[in-house]
């Protein structure tokens, strides 16, 4: 939800109160990396400066009338609670209200709801004595099953992004002019001409400018509509719960409108996880795989690779992020490029990062 709220106030606030709020969220999400450096903390203690130099615009335009509020003053020590206790996914400052579920709610669920008090304790004694019983349980457990078990949390938490789709196609075997018309993707074949060319020897492969005109060896292709990013909770190293977030390239249905995200793509080696370095931001149109069989009986080419594609026509980025709300801004490529189709690309799907999130400015 916070990612949206600095777009809202965006052409609605004075740039004071931009940078005020934007300096906040970055100091919120800078103290939920799961891992800190000199640097990162570094970050922190900007955003933070930064917040207090802006401040009292708040309270010059009677936002609020003081922070003498705990919260705040908490977020002087997090930088020196960060580096004597550690990061912030080892405490937090919900603690009452976890034992509120714990020793409450669930124990109310537990009971039949009549004369509920002598109930809910008697389950909380149980579960203390769970609790205990498992405690004496791990005491004895040999030295070699606990270094393995710390090892498979560690393999856990290095895994790479995860990309899901389905095991069949949302609509099989689609012919190319049907893709084209429905996914909104008039360039497409042209951009399929030049990546299947790269596969090609340099004898055999067609130049750049006469591409366009090549002869597909296909007419049709199997078409996923959604795939998802399997995605580690950010500073959640306690219960290994993964996030899902799902993308669409799905062409509309009747009166339902399509929907076809706005994804960032790695473009090349230097890009980097945080940051759009190395990074292009395009629409996704098409999520497909390249058909194993040709025609009736002949095998695709063995160079051919055989996992998902993802088809992006892309979107310009502005070069540096605006002053004060440090966002990037998106626009559509116009005109079109100098053969007259929309610049994309063909790309593989593990290589889109994250669904980009963004806000219209009208």
């Amino acid at each position: 939800m916070a990612r949206i709220l600095l777009g809202c106030i965006m052409g609605k606030a004075p740039s004071q109160v931009i940078v005020c709020y934007r300096a906040l969220l970055d100091f919120i999400y800078v103290a939920q990396y799961p891992t800190h450096d000199d640097s990162t903390l570094q970050y922190l203690t900007n955003a933070l400066d930064e917040f207090h130099a802006n401040k009292d615009i708040l309270v010059d335009l009677g936002i609020r009338n003081h922070f003498n509020i705990p919260k705040f003053h908490s977020m002087l020590h997090y930088e020196e609670c960060i580096r004597n206790f550690g990061t912030t996914d080892n405490y937090n400052t919900e603690m009452f209200e976890r034992f509120h579920i714990d020793y409450a709610k669930e124990a109310w669920r537990a009971s039949n709801f009549r004369n509920e008090l002598p109930q809910m304790t008697q389950w909380l004694s149980r579960q203390e004595k769970i609790v205990m019983f498992q405690s004496y349980i791990s005491h004895y457990q040999s030295e070699e099953e606990r270094e393995e078990e710390v090892q498979e949390a560690v393999d856990g938490r290095n895994q790479d992004v995860g990309v899901v789709t389905a095991k069949r196609p949302a609509a099989p075997s689609q012919t190319l002019s049907n893709i084209q018309t429905k996914h909104g993707c008039p360039s497409f074949s042209y951009h399929l001409r030049i990546f299947l060319n790269k596969f090609l020897t340099r004898g055999d492969s067609i130049p750049r400018t006469q591409v366009g005109n090549a002869f597909l060896p296909f007419d049709k292709l199997d078409v996923w509509h959604s795939f998802k990013f399997s995605l580690d909770t950010l500073g959640n190293d306690v219960d290994g719960q993964k996030g899902i977030d799902l993308v669409r390239a799905q062409p509309g249905r009747g009166k339902s409108p399509g929907r076809f995200d706005v994804v960032v793509v790695t473009h090349n080696d230097g890009a980097e996880s945080t940051g759009l370095h190395g990074m292009k931001v395009g629409r996704l149109r098409l999520i497909f795989r390249l058909p194993e069989v040709i025609g009736l009986y002949n095998e695709a080419p063995s160079v051919w690779p055989k996992h998902h594609f993802a088809y992006v026509e892309w979107l310009t980025l502005s070069r540096s992020p605006g002053a004060h709300h440090n966002m990037y801004s998106v626009t559509k490529p116009l005109p079109l490029d100098t053969t007259g189709h929309l610049p994309g690309d063909i790309v593989p799907l593990s290589t889109v990062r994250h669904k980009y999130a963004y806000q219209t400015l009208w």
